[in-house]
């Protein structure tokens, strides 16, 4: 007899689909990385970068509700369970990722230091934000000569440098701290004095050179970028300005520009080595919170507190059940049990005294 030949498709549980996190799809994961995104843009684009935290809150929000929801591919809410969740991503995306970025950012400053500059990226940018204010406050006698504005440019970089020292050695502690942490406000103090004053005169020679060129028409040397923006805004300077002064006005403008374009190019360096440190440390980070962190110290703890809370309850429940039933009329526990255990006693001995 020939036997039927069975086939064997896997039984249920086989068949059965791997879960898979509805939202761990490649476009979903990409809004949970906005945030940092923003951060390591937000020099080069603040507010954009501020704007980027919106999308991160967006999905942690549905990330954190989706686990409370479900269990896997089980319907069974959690608040545990969501509570764990927000803990990991608030490690992860908010307070670990960001704190990675702003420190790669901060370590690329003082490595400006190996240039043949000698002065640290930051800085550079504080002596081009100098210059750029001196360009838009300074007096037009300031442009008439290449001496008399590096002139200008370094008597008064002498005095912010003097002034910034003046207030680190007299503000409160708070204050000064706080400067130094979250601020570059002292940033000029951290280099030496002549490296900074050196690069200070050499960016206000290149700048006049620029301011030069304007003047006669010899835009060869100019920046593609400041000749659109002088070009722009010539028109705008004639009727505003009498015929005297728009040229002047528009030569200002597109010096100050000048200025911007070179923080620009500093700050580039910033965004580009926070994007690297998000790439290389994003897996291990949430790797290294949610194998070592959360599964060694947060969960556990989370499952204690819980357990017992929940093992309290029950037994005060139990105890305030308890002396209910033994105590109907407002004596005590212990009172009640003597008063029986009395009355046995005193039933037993009658009855041994009778049988005498």
């Amino acid at each position: 007899m020939i036997k039927p030949i069975q086939c064997s498709f896997g039984s249920s549980e086989n068949n059965k689909k791997k879960y898979q996190d509805p939202l761990n799809k490649n476009g979903l994961v990409l809004l949970s990385y906005s945030n940092e995104v923003g951060t390591a843009i937000s020099e080069i684009a603040p507010k954009l970068g501020a704007a980027l935290w919106a999308p991160t809150f967006m999905y942690l929000g549905a990330d954190i509700y989706d686990k409370y929801k479900n269990d896997k591919d089980n319907y069974n809410p959690s608040g545990r369970r969501a509570f764990k969740r927000a803990i990991f991503q608030g490690l992860t995306s908010l307070v670990a990722m960001p704190a990675a970025i702003i420190l790669g950012q901060y370590i690329v400053s003082p490595l400006g230091r190996l240039h043949k500059t000698g002065i640290s990226g930051n800085a550079k940018d504080a002596i081009y934000r100098h210059t750029k204010n001196i360009i838009e406050q300074a007096h037009g006698y300031a442009f008439e000569t290449p001496e008399k504005f590096t002139e200008v440019i370094l008597n008064t970089l002498e005095n912010t440098i003097k002034n910034r020292q003046e207030e680190k050695n007299t503000i409160n502690k708070f204050h000064k701290y706080y400067n130094i942490l979250f601020t570059e406000r002292y940033e000029l103090l951290k280099n030496d004095k002549t490296k900074l004053l050196k690069f200070a005169k050499e960016n206000a020679e290149k700048t006049f050179e620029i301011l030069e060129a304007l003047k006669s028409g010899n835009t060869k040397n100019v920046p593609k970028k400041i000749l659109r923006k002088y070009k722009k805004i010539l028109p705008i300077m004639k009727e505003m300005y009498n015929e005297s002064d728009y040229s002047y006005q528009a030569t200002r403008n597109a010096l100050a520009e000048y200025q911007k374009s070179l923080i620009f190019k500093n700050k580039i360096l910033k965004t580009i080595s926070g994007l690297v440190v998000l790439i290389i440390l994003a897996k291990p980070i949430n790797d290294f919170v949610d194998k070592k962190i959360m599964k060694k110290y947060i969960s556990p703890s989370i499952d204690q507190i819980v357990h017992k809370s929940v093992n309290d309850s029950k037994l005060k429940n139990i105890f305030n059940d308890m002396k209910d039933r033994s105590n109907p009329d407002g004596k005590s526990g212990s009172t009640s049990n003597l008063t029986e255990q009395e009355k046995i006693r005193s039933s037993v001995k009658s009855k041994v005294e009778g049988s005498l």
